[in-house]
């Protein structure tokens, strides 16, 4: 005798619908509330170290290109007596 998988598993499926006659979504078992997190300050590395250093490095990378420039246009261009 032999016998088909499919056989078995239609028939099992048509008993594992859990919809209601209404077309409404099943009632879950468990119902899981969701905790609302609380958000934490940032750091104080965040908020004033951070900003500075990238301030500082900006000021250190504008203050190079600008004597880079200074120093070669003096060595490019020289006046004559």
């Amino acid at each position: 005798m032999y016998i088909s998988v499919w056989s078995l598993l239609i028939p099992g499926m048509a008993l594992a619908d859990d919809h209601n006659e209404d077309n409404e979504l099943p009632i879950p078992a468990i119902v899981i509330v969701e905790e609302i997190e609380e958000l934490e300050d940032p750091a104080w590395t965040y908020k004033f170290l951070i900003p500075t250093s990238v301030a500082i490095a900006t000021l250190v990378i504008l203050g190079n290109v600008i004597q880079y420039f200074r120093q070669v246009t003096r060595k490019r261009y020289k006046i004559k007596d």
